[in-house]
């Protein structure tokens, strides 16, 4: 069974390019901690050791222009997904080998619009008089 299911921040915006018959594809990175004692994260900080994992993630078609229009760099997001590795040549004839997680569904957790900044002119006062409970 291949079965991915992350919750992470993405580190920027979502690449979103489209190929020449018109199929999206969305490229992105997602920052996830490392489950580590409050006293380990702040050994490996002092140390300049990682306290999270980079994972690269792929989606298609309309899941890759919902996640672009939806979530950006810093939003925490739920994906669920399949690994799937491959490789390439690079100019220098050394071949690249790659692990990506290809995005099968989501879950947003916080989006651009919970990121936004409410201000008290977002609120209507309430009586709690006029509360029938």
């Amino acid at each position: 069974m291949n079965q991915a299911n992350l919750i992470g921040r993405l580190t920027k915006d979502i690449d979103l390019r489209y190929t020449t018959s018109q199929m999206a594809i969305g490229r992105f990175t997602l920052a996830i901690n490392r489950k580590l004692t409050k006293e380990k994260r702040q050994e490996a900080e002092a140390n300049n050791q990682p306290t999270a994992d980079f994972i690269n993630c792929i989606a298609f078609g309309k899941t890759a222009e919902t996640l672009s229009n939806y979530v950006g760099k810093g939003n925490q997001l739920g994906i669920e997904g399949h690994i799937q590795t491959g490789s390439y040549e690079n100019k220098e004839g050394q071949r690249i080998y790659t692990t990506d997680v290809i995005v099968d569904g989501f879950t947003f957790i916080d989006s651009r619009q919970d990121t936004q900044s409410s201000t008290d002119s977002d609120f209507i006062p309430v009586n709690n008089d006029d509360i029938p409970f």
